[in-house]
């Protein structure tokens, strides 16, 4: 993640160490001095940080690619789009350009975190499939490509199967090398707020 979730930047962070997260296993650290707090900030800051790379792609003609595929019927880009997929505002701090053109051509092979398609056959004979939203032990809710949610008690389903390779979001290989280029130069310069 570009950024951590608890704190903004680097005095955040040592303030998360000197203070610990109440309600959670995080304690205060007393034992480091602020020196070293500053040093385990800085390092963890530097976690989310992908460098900015020099790509062969033109990212204008990429953005307007992203426009003409219609990738904002599924994705978010700075609060334009729709939320079935992942949200790309900041993704190209998140990831370099190998792993987005992989994620372009093969969408299966590497999901973000925590993203899971399902499919389900309840025990009428309805078929469902789309994006696990949450699961526990005993349900699962899941939002389908048209923007509908659905809860189900897994005791209840026929049918129920995660499908940790399979991505709803096409293949992006009959693009050209260049047109590849162009759409990776796009997301790659999408580094969220700054």
């Amino acid at each position: 993640r570009p950024k951590v979730l608890r704190a903004a930047d680097e005095v955040g962070v040592v303030l998360l160490l000197q203070n610990g997260i109440p309600g959670t296993e995080m304690g205060p650290f007393w034992m480091m001095t602020l020196n070293e707090k500053r040093q385990v900030a800085a390092y963890v800051i530097s976690l989310g940080r992908t460098a900015t790379e020099i790509l062969p792609g033109d990212a204008a003609r990429g953005r307007a690619l992203y426009a003409a595929q219609g990738c904002a019927t599924c994705h978010i880009v700075s609060g334009e789009g729709s939320g079935f997929g992942p949200e790309l505002s900041d993704v190209g701090a998140r990831r370099n350009a190998a792993h987005l053109r992989e994620h372009l051509t093969d969408p299966g092979k590497n999901p973000p975190l925590g993203f899971m398609m399902v499919h389900v056959v309840t025990r009428d004979g309805r078929k469902i499939a789309g994006i696990r939203k949450n699961e526990d032990s005993f349900t699962v809710q899941i939002l389908d490509a048209g923007g509908r949610f659905y809860s189900f008690r897994k005791s209840e389903l026929a049918e129920f199967k995660k499908a940790p390779n399979e991505s709803p979001m096409p293949s992006f290989r009959s693009l050209s090398s260049a047109e590849l280029d162009d759409l990776v130069a796009y997301l790659a310069g999408l580094r969220g707020n700054k």
